[in-house]
């Protein structure tokens, strides 16, 4: 245990650039320590950014916490008035431009709004304002996003506590290893909500919050009842859960995590699972070699292209629009070992769903988290019909796209049709030459109409037929609430990605997952303030010589998985309600 407090307290540095004098809080710069989003509980850690908010290097507070650091103090005062409410420091940080301050909130904090300032040798900075809620929890990730691989522990004996990871091994003194079915985890995080009664500025023992709120562990669709969830006995402000996995938990190197506290679902991440007796983890992708890499620290390279034919409608103020969409389109991208879930968005395991939130444009939804690279100009798309189109590289993110057929109401000609399908590029920037094959056949049939309004408190069934047994069929979602902008519209979503087989013929998204969907304001779409989504589709299985291709790197080596695959479905206009 004593070792993860220096981890965890690694993982929530962050980069920003410092100057001036005076003290400056940056604009929405108070944020837990967990999920860096603004609004904080008692009794949690969270974070100041801006700029000279403390001298230079880097300072860790031993206990008791004091309430002031190098000459840096931070308070809360409450915006109905009263006295303010200095939080205990724990670390005041600023070098190379990164200047951040780490604190815990008093239990005592009442919820509600505060100004908070951080004073500095006798400088005040001006004040920003703050959200005390009542609790907030999130858990902490590995690279300090609040997404990807969660910080947990596997419990393997008294002596040995495992940092979950993809392989088996030792770093810098750490052992690792994925959990198990079966084993007990420990998962880290802030915010379950203020102590009862002693001080947050020292190890707080053993406090168990279960008696006062519901908490339930969420993996890989599986609930699951916690064994502890409360403080970390050795540290103030930090949180943890403890939990054992059930026999028939889902493995994977990506399995999706989250906890509920008092109903309000924790940031989604994932937990690496593998079978009994595996020293890593199973990927549908990368080899056991490449999760090694990754676990040291090193990068992943894939490229996903998907040729799609996509059925819309859209239903609105009385109005329903039925068009389709024929469209090729993807991106070489490099990830790190935390990104694997971003990466595995369509990958996870069959029969679960992954849960995320993001800010983005509609465009961005589905993306992942990595670095786009080029792969040049040249890329083309044949196959059946004389098809022959250039598929344009965006000079901003590099990522690639060509319509096959123009999008408008109605249903033009098809000219996605049953065949084979070639990707190919001849021009070497960040990628050699490469040939991509796809071989399209029987699209999806859904047995009804995908629904205008969906009840976020119930369960959603859908089914189909069609595709080929060994296929796979994918359920996407969102529902976002314009934030920023209007070319494009910024929209802060909620999104889930479900699989199952085809030959499933049914799938069943949970109301767990639904429900932390946000409310889709009512006609958004036309009013501009939201929009709601849903798709159902199927994709070939890719092996190869039909999905799976190779591309080397000019900097030497290949892509680790590199896929074109097509893909049918149907998509709707939905309110998540």
């Amino acid at each position: 245990m004593s070792r993860h407090f220096g981890l965890f307290f690694t993982v929530v540095l962050f980069r920003l650039v410092a100057y001036g004098q005076t003290p400056t809080i940056t604009a929405n710069g108070i944020q837990d320590a967990a999920t860096y989003t603004v609004d904080i509980a008692p009794g949690s850690i969270f974070v100041v950014k801006g700029a000279n908010l403390s001298g230079g290097g880097f300072s860790q507070a031993s206990f008791p916490l004091p309430t002031t650091l190098n000459e840096v103090q931070i308070n809360f005062t409450p915006v109905s008035g009263g006295a303010a409410i200095p939080a205990y420091m724990v670390y005041t940080y600023n070098v190379s431009g990164v200047n951040q301050l780490a604190a815990i909130l008093p239990s005592t904090a009442a919820p509600g709004a505060y100004n908070v300032t951080v004073s500095r040798s006798g400088q005040v900075s001006a004040a920003q304002r703050a959200m005390v809620v009542a609790r907030k929890f999130g858990l902490i990730t590995v690279d300090s996003t609040g997404s990807g691989l969660a910080v947990a522990q596997n419990f393997i004996s008294a002596a040995q506590l495992d940092l979950n990871r993809l392989t088996t091994g030792t770093v810098a003194g750490f052992t690792y290893s994925p959990a198990k079915p079966g084993q007990t985890i420990i998962a880290y995080g802030t915010g379950i909500g203020g102590l009862p009664s002693g001080a947050d500025n020292t190890a707080p023992g053993v406090v168990d919050f279960r008696g006062r709120v519901d908490v339930k562990v969420f993996v890989g669709g599986v609930t699951i009842t916690p064994d502890y969830a409360g403080r970390a006995p050795q540290f103030p402000g930090e949180d943890q859960v403890n939990f054992a996995l059930p026999a028939n938990v889902p493995t994977g190197c990506s399995v999706p995590f989250q906890v509920s506290v008092g109903g309000q679902f924790s940031n989604p991440t994932t937990l690496a699972i593998a079978p009994a007796g595996a020293n890593a983890c199973v990927s549908s992708r990368f080899n056991e070699a490449v999760l090694s890499r990754l676990d040291q620290g090193g990068t992943f390279t894939t490229a996903e292209f998907i040729l799609t034919t996509l059925a819309l409608k859209l239903s609105t103020a009385g109005i329903t629009i039925d068009s389709r969409t024929e469209t090729a389109g993807g991106a070489f991208t490099k990830y790190t070992g935390a990104q694997l879930g971003s990466a595995d968005l369509f990958f996870g395991p069959p029969d679960t769903c992954q849960f995320y939130r993001r800010r983005s444009d509609p465009n961005g939804l589905f993306g992942g988290l990595g670095i786009n690279l080029n792969a040049g100009d040249s890329v083309r798309l044949t196959g059946p019909n004389n098809l022959n189109l250039p598929v344009e590289r965006n000079r901003v993110d590099n990522s690639y796209f060509v319509s096959v057929t123009s999008p408008g109401v109605g249903t033009p000609s098809r000219k996605i049709v049953a065949g084979e399908y070639r990707l190919t590029s001849t021009q070497e920037v960040d990628v050699k030459a490469f040939q991509g094959i796809a071989i399209a056949g029987e699209p999806i049939q859904l047995s009804a109409d995908l629904p205008a309004t969906v009840s976020r408190s119930r369960d959603l069934t859908v089914s189909w037929s069609g595709p080929g047994p060994t296929d796979l069929v994918v359920v996407l979602g969102a529902s976002g609430v314009a934030v920023a902008g209007t070319d494009p519209t910024i929209y802060d979503w909620g999104a889930f990605v479900c699989s199952a087989p085809a030959d499933r013929k049914t799938f069943t998204v949970p109301a767990s997952i639904l429900s932390q969907l946000p409310v889709t304001p009512p006609n958004g779409l036309i009013t501009g303030t939201g929009l709601g989504e849903l798709f159902v589709g199927s994709s070939t299985r890719p092996v190869a010589g039909n999905g799976l291709f190779t591309a080397g790197l000019t900097a030497g080596g290949n892509v680790d998985n590199a896929t074109f695959v097509v893909f049918s479905g149907s998509g709707t206009v939905t309110e998540y309600q």
